[in-house]
């Protein structure tokens, strides 16, 4: 049974989706009666994507005749087959929500979250549009669906009436190097001059990064904590406001912006860090803190969407919409140090419970089980 997976995600500086589609797609081996392969659009004149996928141990098609962005935009008005664009497959894995149309086979569509209609003022206008228009029919064109918690199956049934039957969680788990950066290098490279608070995430409204910062600046002004805040992650949509709330921490440095790091960079920043910082108003999984834990360092928590459900008791769970509760959560960790570490040890457990081996695991079991429809 030959199994396509698109790995379009894979490509560029990965984060959230590209992250999933990759530790997947890189722990798949042939077997059990399935050979897998990836398809990949590759335009000239860019960097060749096939640099991005190339620790992935499959056979990878390559498109050029057009890049991916042109084909989305055209499919509703020009009849191409996805069969022309790649070889035929008897199951094909779309891991960026829409299936596009005239796929032969069966599909599958990973939908991570329903943010487009919970939280839909925090999202891209283009990329609203998008889901607005394709959601619903990309869904009647998938044979199964796979999303990453148990909270964001619950969204997918409750607000698209998609039978629970179809829907088949295969969870995330911590993505880290084997090797960190030195800390000394990093604090360096980054000014970072002394203990420092850490949030790691794309700079973006949904991510609740303003009532952070209001947070962070209770903490400053009431206790005139010594930490700097470490914002680590590419600028997204509509980050404007959020530069601008931490304005005023420009010329102390106490607010540091670090944009996109390396791997080993944010490895070595949720090592040194005091305590991991997470607000997010809305996430289907949330890899960040489950990292944070892995690594030993305490965790703060929203408690909000599948936040819960992934840190269990390892963390300061808080009111993601009050920043004074947050501005709380993370007072308990700076001034209980012997909680801080109880959390620590506890998250270490926690994230044990997640592996990329289990869910590439659940992962064949869905695809087999699509497939045997």
């Amino acid at each position: 049974m030959r199994v396509a997976l698109e790995l379009q995600s894979c490509c560029g500086n990965r984060s959230g989706i590209g992250t999933y589609t990759y530790e997947l797609a890189r722990r798949l081996k042939n077997g059990d009666g399935l050979e897998f392969s990836g398809n990949v659009f590759d335009f000239p004149l860019r960097r060749s994507n096939l640099d991005f996928v190339k620790d992935i141990h499959m056979p990878v098609h390559i498109q050029r005749s057009m890049p991916y962005g042109v084909y989305r935009r055209i499919w509703d008005f020009v009849p191409l087959p996805y069969g022309m664009m790649f070889p035929p497959a008897d199951v094909n894995v779309f891991f960026n929500f829409i299936v596009p149309p005239r796929v032969r086979g069966r599909c599958i569509a990973a939908v991570y979250d329903m943010t487009y209609l919970r939280y839909p003022e925090t999202m891209k206008e283009s990329n609203l549009r998008n889901l607005e228009k394709n959601m619903v029919r990309s869904l009647e064109r998938s044979d199964g669906i796979i999303t990453i918690s148990e909270f964001s199956k619950r969204e997918i049934c409750d607000l698209l009436g998609v039978p629970k039957e179809k829907v088949h969680v295969v969870y995330c788990a911590a993505s880290l190097p084997q090797r960190q950066s030195p800390q000394e290098q990093v604090r360096a490279r980054f000014g970072i001059r002394g203990p420092y608070l850490l949030y790691v995430g794309t700079v973006e409204p949904r991510k609740n990064l303003r009532r952070l910062l209001r947070a962070y600046r209770r903490l400053k002004r009431e206790e005139n904590i010594p930490h700097q805040l470490v914002c680590v992650g590419a600028n997204g949509w509509n980050s404007r406001e959020i530069y601008q709330e931490a304005e005023e921490f420009q010329g102390s440095g106490d607010v540091v912006f670090t944009g996109y790091v390396s791997a080993e960079d944010k490895a070595a920043l949720y090592a040194g860090s005091d305590a991991f910082v997470f607000p997010s108003l809305y996430e289907g999984f949330g890899m960040p803190p489950l990292e944070a834990m892995h690594l030993g360092c305490p965790v703060v928590c929203a408690n909000a969407a599948s936040l819960p459900e992934i840190v269990g008791q390892a963390a300061e769970l808080v009111d993601p919409l009050d920043d004074a509760d947050i501005a709380r959560g993370i007072r308990r960790l700076l001034s209980d140090r012997e909680y801080a570490q109880s959390l620590a040890e506890t998250g270490r457990r926690q994230a044990q419970r997640f592996s990329w081996e289990r869910s590439a695991e659940k992962f064949v079991k869905t695809i087999m089980a699509v497939a045997e429809q």
